[in-house]
């Protein structure tokens, strides 16, 4: 689950974040809002949240492919129609080249 950060800014202006981990923007916005009532901040009785903001984080992935491993396959007959339609995109892409 990607690492959100979910901010508020209250009637004086002052910001409220909190980090969740979502699979979603609006579980990440219940979850900042779940979050920030159990760190003991609260609205006032006539203060209504109308906007909450989420920066959502991406970890990095490493992969090492081996590269005549990947022209071999490119070159295979495909397995379905949409591995086809990748593959033609593929081999195009390395004419281009």
């Amino acid at each position: 689950m990607p690492k959100c950060v979910v901010r508020l800014r209250d009637t004086l202006d002052i910001e409220h974040r909190v980090v969740v981990y979502a699979e979603s923007l609006y579980e990440a916005v219940v979850r900042g809002l779940n979050q920030l009532s159990e760190v003991g901040w609260e609205s006032h009785a006539d203060e209504t949240i109308k906007q909450v903001e989420v920066e959502i984080y991406q970890e990095p992935t490493r992969h090492v492919v081996d590269v005549p491993k990947l022209l071999k396959w490119i070159n295979q007959n495909a397995m379905s129609p949409r591995q086809q339609t990748v593959k033609e995109q593929f081999r195009t892409l390395l004419r281009t080249r």
